[in-house]
């Protein structure tokens, strides 16, 4: 099935991509739905590894989401391209297929397939779904409406001495804020294209869009209600989409990483949200710190902490969202990237992603624009005289948001994607494999016939079989469970609990500065165990860590 990455999917148009791609590489991928949409569309994932009989879910698994927000529909591209990359590079990668060999990954491209559908087909944005969300009545204002019927959804400029808005001297394209001091020229209300429901034929309002809900907010962690958390939800996990990603991620505990894909700030976001990154463990920290730097050199984009650097105000944290409930209720290291900005793409050094979508100079605009030309993308409509119905002469032109400010234009998604699915397969490599590395049976007695068994095995991964040292305090994730059987056992345990397995980081990022380097630390990522048993016949040993995968061994 052939996927065409230079274009954004209708959500038929990606479940038929998906279903495809399953039936023509069924050794690779398979797509099923982990629930209905509040519009009951169903939530299609895909299963991606290399089915030969063992159980994906014995595997070290990873997740990967896009669209959580509706209007961010680069997500769901970043998504598909990398199904597609995972199919075209199996057996020609020597890395896509190792890991397709020895991991699970789980791709759910449209978390909220519902909102991404009313966007795509009205040129509107709303937040996550279109459910009428807080209330169910739909309150007096201006409506988004495409009035003028060019298909597009854009602004309407006003004339009006106390406007806050006036053109630009040096390009007539860009709108700047009124000075504060500033009292004779061309000032304009600027509002999006619509028309008023129930006006008076005096004032504008500007409605709140009736569609408030946000999923990125309606997660276990740190919830709070609408009061205090726009967007919350009536409770946590209110949301059909919201509950089956929850579910299916409880019921695979060999998920061992996070990735969900958001836009528009060219940036990778960590937890925490509301807490400082002191209060997290210094393994942790360092880890995400490390993965975090893998990704900026794969995709050029910053990891900065959502607390330290993503803060909407000094005193404005982020309730109830997805990567922090993963990484504190999961253990997981959960990224939320930041898909594309158009200030990056200008050139132009962004030190602080909120001010920059809050409000730019007209520098940036200039550059911003002169990009724009050089590109020839068409994004942007000339400002043109419109007769509207309720308030007679006005103008209507402006950005084309949808695949300008807010997603890239499609033909930059194949280069963007490419870079972000590396950084999610590289993260996705480093979760905790358990390989053998002996088993033997050495005899010490005739008769009765005596033998001591020794089982040596070990993590290959980067990350501890735990994963993290959050999930390790709160025992989250289980540790390795050993079983031996084929013969009575005289000394040792024949199933038992043994305690987690070291992974790279846990030797790398130890602490000790220099002295790690000199000194070395212990040797925690292997095991040996040992058992005396009694009778002749065949012995099998097996290993199961849920987050770091299964081995079995044999001997006479």
């Amino acid at each position: 099935m052939q996927y065409d990455s230079t274009r954004y999917y209708l959500y038929e148009e990606m479940a038929a991509y998906m279903r495809g791609v399953a039936e023509a590489r069924s050794d690779l991928v398979r797509v099923y739905s982990i629930g209905k949409s509040y519009q009951q569309r169903d939530l299609l994932l895909a299963e991606i590894t290399r089915h030969d009989g063992t159980p994906p879910e014995e595997r070290p698994g990873y997740w990967m989401d896009g669209n959580t927000h509706a209007s961010e529909l680069a997500g769901s591209a970043a998504c598909l391209f990398a199904i597609d990359y995972l199919v075209r590079n199996y057996g020609n990668d020597p890395d896509v297929t190792h890991l397709l060999d020895t991991r699970t990954l789980y791709v759910l491209p449209r978390v909220s397939p519902d909102g991404a559908e009313y966007c795509l087909t009205t040129g509107d944005s709303v937040r996550s779904n279109n459910k009428p969300y807080p209330f169910e009545e739909r309150w007096d204002g201006l409506r988004p409406l495409d009035i003028d019927g060019d298909g597009l959804l854009l602004q309407m400029r006003i004339p009006d001495p106390r406007g806050t808005w006036k053109v630009s001297e040096k390009d007539p394209r860009i709108m700047l804020r009124r000075a504060p001091d500033e009292r004779d020229g061309n000032f304009f209300r600027i509002y999006r294209e619509g028309v008023l429901e129930d006006w008076d034929g005096f004032r504008i309002d500007v409605r709140p869009s009736p569609y408030g809900m946000d999923f990125n907010r309606n997660y276990p962690y740190e919830w709070a209600p609408e009061a205090d958390q726009k967007g919350a939800g009536p409770y946590p996990l209110s949301e059909p989409e919201t509950r089956a990603v929850v579910q299916f991620i409880v019921d695979h505990p060999n998920i061992c990483g996070v990735q969900t894909y958001h836009t528009y700030s060219a940036a990778i976001l960590r937890p925490y949200s509301m807490k400082s990154d002191d209060d997290m463990p210094g393994l942790d920290l360092d880890v995400y710190k490390a993965l975090g730097a893998r990704g900026t050199e794969i995709t050029g984009y910053p990891c900065i902490s959502v607390y330290h650097e993503f803060r909407y105000g000094p005193k404005d944290f982020i309730r109830g969202g997805f990567d922090d409930w993963c990484f504190h209720h999961m253990g997981l290291y959960a990224f939320t990237t930041e898909i594309w900005s158009i200030g990056k793409a200008a050139g132009l050094e962004i030190k602080d992603h909120i001010k920059f979508l809050d409000g730019r100079s007209e520098d940036d605009l200039l550059q911003i624009f002169a990009w724009h030309d050089r590109e020839n993308l068409e994004a942007f409509v000339p400002w043109r005289p419109f007769q509207h119905p309720q308030l007679g002469p006005i103008e209507i032109g402006g950005w084309k948001t949808l695949f300008s400010w807010s997603n890239p234009p499609a033909r930059f998604l194949p280069e963007i994607c490419e870079s972000l699915t590396k950084f999610s397969l590289a993260h996705a490599a480093a979760s905790p494999r358990l390989v053998l590395e002996s088993f033997d049976a050495e005899v010490l007695s005739e008769s009765p016939l005596l033998r001591k068994v020794t089982l040596r095995f070990a993590n290959e991964g980067y990350l501890p079989t735990s994963v993290s040292e959050t999930a390790k305090r709160r025992k989250i994730a289980r540790p390795p469970r050993v079983t031996l059987e084929g013969a009575e056992i005289v000394l040792g345990k024949g199933d038992a609990e043994i305690e987690h397995l070291h992974g790279i980081a846990n030797v790398v990022h130890a602490g000790w500065g220099d002295t790690t380097y000199f000194r070395g630390v212990t040797d925690g990522h292997r095991r040996q165990v040992e058992w005396l048993v009694r009778g002749a016949g065949p012995l099998t040993a097996t290993v199961v860590c849920p987050r770091a995968g299964r081995l079995t061994a044999t001997t006479d």
